[in-house]
């Protein structure tokens, strides 16, 4: 799929995912489009884990129990490791945001769904938990899960506004 299609067609998938298998293959090279987002100063910070089938997502389901996780048959886990943060900039944030939505784009371009899952690991309690399930080191922050799949039936799509309404030239 072309770059500018993969943009336009991307979505939220909210809805529940067929259980066909995710290749370890296309999980891996969605993972590397993750990996070759641009990071702040170089700092790497984003770590991956790659939960390939109904096994290994099951237990995170526990901590997070949404119909994109519970149906899903794949997930990346998108997490952050604060030892990389050196000096007065912290870029965790930045890159894992970058990571995260390139990872979005190439599962649209290779024919998949997926979600940005983040708010359920936002409480002290889940987070520690999921990074309990996950076995993070300690300095270790889950920022987001991307369940991964097809769909089952058609997504909900929210409209957007339009270009004109949010770009605007030489002065605001």
């Amino acid at each position: 799929m072309d770059f500018f299609d993969a943009v336009e067609t991307r979505y939220s998938h909210k809805e529940s995912f067929l259980p066909d298998a995710v290749p370890l293959e296309v999980l891996e090279r969605v993972a590397k489009s993750g990996l070759a987002a641009p990071t702040g100063m170089n700092s790497q910070c984003v770590r991956l884990v790659i939960l390939p089938d109904r096994g290994a997502l099951q237990p995170l389901c526990g901590v997070a129990p949404t119909n994109g996780l519970r149906t899903a048959p794949a997930a990346i886990a998108v997490l952050t490791d604060s030892s990389t943060q050196t000096g007065k900039y912290n870029f965790e944030v930045e890159d894992y945001a970058a990571a995260a939505a390139q990872m979005l784009l190439a599962a649209t371009a290779l024919g998949y769904v997926s979600l940005w899952l983040d708010s359920p690991y936002f409480g002290e309690a889940e987070q520690k938990a999921a990074l309990a399930v996950l076995n993070a080191p300690a300095g270790y922050h889950l920022r987001v899960v991307l369940p991964i799949g097809l769909p089952d039936g058609p997504g909900t799509r929210r409209g957007k506004i339009p270009f004109s309404g949010r770009v605007k030239y030489n002065t605001f």
